[in-house]
């Protein structure tokens, strides 16, 4: 059992694809204790993973040798830029029992600034240190310090969008009245709350507090009256609105974009006001998400939306020429429902097909534990074969008894085909689904390079 201050160290960092690593190091009622976590970069953190236990030499030497094999160059994910941002910091230093003085690392004692804002709760203080200052009223809700007995109204009423099966239907949609059109975003889900007496928090979809940047918290301040919530995606951008999963470390602009009113002062009923209605008034209130955008501009933004046919036809051309992630229709009428509901229905405009070589094999877990979880893939790069990720999910247990046997008889070099949302800023697959074996001698694996599956050479998003 860990005492309530009881992160004694830390390390992490996040990789040019968006994707986060950290360790913590703990103290607990007989010594300490190391553990991992990781995260896309678009979603939640996984959860923490224990590594050891024992006197704080032992754990710290364990932490230090695990951190660094991650920040190793060629990885596909080397995680070597601070989580508040900066320049890359990296390979970490190897070996030792005691983390170093490095940016990517934190240990009792130094200062909180060295440390992500949403762990500073959690640190043990050396003696005569006072707690960092730039705290924020959510990261004090969420360490039991701030008004007692807050818990969110709304946070675990969330929407969410069932899918728009093809094209035609989209087509059809975009002429009729009854559906309008927004942007669907790339980051992460989340619900900002001003509250009656002016407390501003962030909810995750889980209904979880979240850590609430001082930035967003003065905005919220600023441009919402107290008794509102809105439901939007908090992500990284560059200037031309792309999000970091797509092209990296030159997505320096952190941004709320909030597609929905859940509740205002200005709607007497609610969640049963008329999606019209509620993003006419979120349009009213913040400014528009309009590429070029300034890193100093507004830190809420108006998702982008459209009403009428043509309009609806304009914004999708728009966001297919910056490749954005998709669009949501939603139904005009339609009240918010807090669930996945057909009113919400995506189209996810970057999924697409493509083959590409199977180079390995890992073992499932739970029910696939004793057959194949997921294939190593990957892409020609000229004369060399360059792995682009693991496909694992998508397969029918006959396929995967036909991918144990061609484990088993150590097959591998041939072609499978999958649907994804294409290659991450570092050359990975996105949200892969694997759909089928390719017969034997249909497709070479020789074929299936970079250009004629992405669209453009290894390395390309990576080049200045």
């Amino acid at each position: 059992m860990t005492t309530e201050r009881d992160l004694y160290g830390f390390l992490g960092g996040t990789a040019d694809s968006g994707a986060r690593y950290k360790i913590e190091i703990v103290r607990t009622d007989t010594g300490y204790a190391a553990r991992s976590a990781s995260s896309s970069g678009t979603s939640a953190w996984t959860a923490m993973v224990p590594m050891v236990e024992g006197d704080l030499p032992t754990v710290t030497a364990k932490a230090i040798a695990k951190f660094a094999s991650k920040t190793v160059p060629g990885r596909d994910r080397a995680y070597t830029r601070p989580m508040g941002g900066g320049p890359t910091y990296g390979p970490f230093p190897k070996g030792g029992s005691v983390l170093p003085d490095h940016p990517l690392c934190w240990v009792m004692g130094r200062p909180l600034t060295l440390l992500p804002a949403e762990l500073r709760h959690r640190a043990i203080l050396a003696e005569g240190q006072t707690a960092d200052p730039t705290l924020s009223i959510a990261t004090a809700v969420a360490a039991g310090i701030g008004p007692a007995g807050r818990t969110p109204p709304l946070g675990s009423h969330v929407m969410l969008c069932e899918t728009i099966p093809d094209a035609a239907s989209l087509e059809l949609m975009i002429t009729l009245d009854q559906w309008l059109m927004t942007e669907k975003m790339e980051g992460d889900r989340i619900q900002a709350h001003h509250d009656g007496d002016g407390l501003v928090y962030l909810t995750t979809r889980s209904g979880e507090l979240a850590y609430c940047p001082p930035a967003l918290a003065a905005a919220m301040r600023a441009m919402t009256p107290p008794g509102t919530s809105l439901d939007g995606e908090l992500l990284t951008v560059d200037s031309q609105g792309r999000a970091q999963l797509y092209v990296g470390a030159i997505a320096t602009i952190p941004l709320f974009v909030a597609f929905d009113v859940i509740v205002h002062p200005a709607m007497p009923d609610g969640m049963d006001t008329p999606q019209i209605q509620r993003l006419t008034l979120l349009a009213s209130i913040l400014p528009p998400f309009i590429p070029p955008l300034a890193s100093d501009g507004p830190v809420i933004r108006c998702v982008p939306h459209a009403f009428t046919e043509d309009t609806k036809r304009g914004l999708l051309a728009e966001i297919r020429a910056r490749h954005g992630e998709g669009v949501v229709m939603r139904s005009a009428p339609s009240r918010y429902e807090g669930r996945r509901s057909h009113s919400w229905q995506r189209f996810c405009d970057r999924e697409r097909t493509l083959d590409a070589v199977v180079m390995g094999y890992k073992l499932g877990i739970g029910k696939f534990a004793q057959t194949v979880g997921g294939v190593e893939v990957g892409l020609f790069d000229g004369d060399t074969l360059r792995s682009i990720g693991w496909s694992g999910g998508g397969w029918t247990d006959a396929q995967r008894a036909e991918l144990k046997a061609r484990w088993d008889a150590g097959r591998d070099g041939y072609v499978i085909t999958m649907k994804s949302y294409g290659l991450s800023f570092a050359d990975q697959v996105i949200r892969p689904s694997s759909i089928c074996i390719r017969p034997d001698g249909d497709k070479r694996a020789r074929e299936c390079t970079f250009e004629s599956e992405v669209g453009r050479p290894y390395g390309a998003m990576r080049q200045p």
